[in-house]
């Protein structure tokens, strides 16, 4: 299975802006959108945005880290630092809900083509129901080739119609091997 090195700030960027740009979403639509943010990026230009694991869970891909951070599930992963500063959590009703932080997010450690992917995906996403979503993804070769609760393998976002499958994946394996995103 092709693994990347996670990366905590390019992830807290990524919140950042996903929270900046559509404040108020669950961690379903979180995970979604950086679902399909990572899937286009793959796609396009041969590399994941944040590189998190992500476990094909009953209603889709669930980016496993991220999701502890919002969940702020401390006990399984370290707390980033400055969490708060540009990330927030608003857990008044049952569902916890992204919002912005006290600062701007640093979208210097995000290349153009990430915020692209991410906002892309943010604007796919919405309008959209949680139900929807779900559907969607579990169309999904990534997730509909693994058993639920397990890791979807990287590899398998390519989309199969894509001309440059081959080369994305050369790239992707050299990518991984030096673990520079």
């Amino acid at each position: 299975m092709l693994k990347f090195a996670f990366s905590e700030a390019k992830a807290m960027a990524a919140l950042g802006l996903i929270a900046k740009v559509r404040p108020g979403l669950t961690p379903l639509f979180v995970s979604k959108i950086l679902f399909f943010a990572e899937k286009w990026h793959i796609n396009r230009y041969g590399r994941p945005i944040i590189a998190d694991t992500y476990i094909a869970m009953p209603r889709g891909p669930v980016p496993s880290t991220v999701k502890n951070f919002i969940d702020e599930n401390w006990k399984w992963v370290d707390k980033p630092e400055r969490f708060e500063d540009f990330i927030g959590i608003d857990n008044r009703d049952s569902l916890r809900r992204l919002i912005p932080g006290v600062k701007e997010p640093d979208l210097s450690l995000l290349s153009g083509t990430d915020v692209d992917c991410i906002t892309d995906a943010v604007k796919f996403c919405d309008g959209k129901t949680a139900d929807e979503l779900s559907e969607i993804t579990h169309f999904e070769k990534s997730w509909r080739r693994v058993p639920v609760n397990s890791p979807m393998n990287f590899e398998d976002f390519i989309d199969d119609d894509n001309a440059h499958k081959e080369d994305i994946l050369l790239e992707m394996y050299d990518t991984a091997a030096s673990g520079v995103l």
